[in-house]
């Protein structure tokens, strides 16, 4: 009986590591891959996001505070 039970981990072990090897995973993990290259290129696209705008509307009211604060003293 363990020689059975060791011959169907064998066996099990067997086919996962085919399944890891096969050319049908390897082009699913490439097309992952490419996908997520595709997301991170429409990111950094060149146009700012809501946040970035906020952030530069921030500095400037900052620098408008500063200046103000400036020529009032």
């Amino acid at each position: 009986m363990a020689s059975a039970g060791g011959a169907q981990e064998l066996v099990l072990f067997l086919f996962m590591f085919a399944a890891v090897l096969s050319p049908a995973a390897r082009r699913e993990v490439a097309a992952e891959a490419a996908q997520e290259a595709n997301i991170r290129r429409r990111r950094s696209s060149g146009r700012p996001d809501g946040k970035t705008i906020d952030q530069g509307i921030g500095y400037i009211l900052m620098a408008l505070a500063l200046v103000l604060t400036y020529v009032l003293h």
